[in-house]
């Protein structure tokens, strides 16, 4: 082979890894502060009006992470008088082009919900509402996929039909479901499900986040938040004085970076909260513009394929 065609070959060759890296912008654990998304703008549905769309997201919908595209904590846009909006429930879409193993990630609406690896549970201080919970060891989501996380899986295909693929909690009234119960990782409860678990209307927030059993901090993947709220209803932002040191080897502590929030120093981009029984907020578009660096983990998630060791594990656990 000539010089020429070995120097075609590979320009060639590269320019064929440039185009395919390009198109499958694979997804990272998470990387950006989450708190500087905008949760008013043209990324999110309208606030009323719109009914609910659960395990369905909009085509215009991109992202390099694990999004929450729904949140119904005002139900389902039923008419039907449920208890304390029992039909509520989180979407979470997959942008990615690969299956993501969703062992190591957890959902919670508790401020303290960075503590987790200093006890390996999070503390909900008494708190009458918020909830901590993690996805069950084997559990991924494809590509392209979407699950739905009832906060109570019976009383949510009571009255929509519908299994959740996941639940926190299956109290008496539902009816029998396929949702898969979540693994509960609270401690020091205000009370017992329904006295405590699930979301305040007027104003809270919901994240998303991975943690890997062994490191000094947890890996923020997605934010939302709604209202104007205070306390413990309302997101907190981390800073460079929190620090800890998790279950690794040495015992050296890790601290945060500084969320810087929106508008900076502050949590003020919230969605706007629908009516009672007038829909849910969805996701419509691109995630917005996030700041970084954030505490998320910049690397690739564990995925789960046809043709890795990965799959055969999961299979087992």
């Amino acid at each position: 082979m000539t010089k020429f065609a070995i120097f075609l070959t590979v320009i060639l060759a590269l320019g064929f890894a440039l185009t395919v890296a390009a198109q499958a912008q694979p997804c990272l654990v998470g990387g950006h502060d989450e708190t500087t998304e905008d949760h008013t703008g043209a990324q999110w549905s309208a606030a009323a009006g719109i009914p609910a769309t659960p395990g369905t997201v909009a085509l215009g919908v991109t992202g390099l992470h694990l999004l929450i595209t729904e949140v119904g904590w005002r139900g389902v846009n039923s008419s039907l008088a449920t208890w304390n909006d029992s039909t509520e429930f989180i979407e979470i879409y997959n942008p990615c082009t690969h299956s993501i193993d969703l062992s190591n990630y957890y959902l919670s609406d508790v401020n303290g919900y960075s503590a987790l690896p200093v006890n390996g549970t999070i503390d909900l201080a008494t708190s009458t509402t918020d909830f901590a919970f993690k996805f069950p060891y084997g559990s991924y989501i494809p590509a392209g996929g979407v699950i739905v996380v009832a906060v109570d899986g019976g009383w949510f295909k009571r009255y929509t039909g519908l299994d959740a693929n996941f639940m926190f909690f299956n109290r008496a009234g539902g009816v029998p479901t396929t949702a898969i119960p979540m693994i509960d990782v609270g401690a020091n409860k205000g009370g017992g499900y329904p006295a405590f678990g699930h979301f305040t209307n007027s104003a809270e927030f919901v994240w998303l986040f991975q943690w890997d059993g062994i490191c000094d901090l947890i890996c923020d993947v997605d934010l939302v938040y709604w209202g104007a709220g205070s306390g413990a209803n309302w997101p907190s932002r981390k800073t460079v004085l929190m620090c800890q040191d998790g279950p690794d080897v040495d015992a050296n502590a890790t601290c945060y970076l500084a969320d810087v929030g929106n508008p900076a120093g502050s949590m003020g981009k919230g969605l706007a909260t629908p009516l009672s029984a007038a829909g849910t907020r969805q996701r419509v578009g691109p995630e917005g513009f996030e700041g970084s660096p954030g505490n998320g983990c910049a690397v690739m998630p564990t995925a789960i394929l046809p043709s890795t060791w990965g799959q055969i594990k999961a299979l087992f656990r």
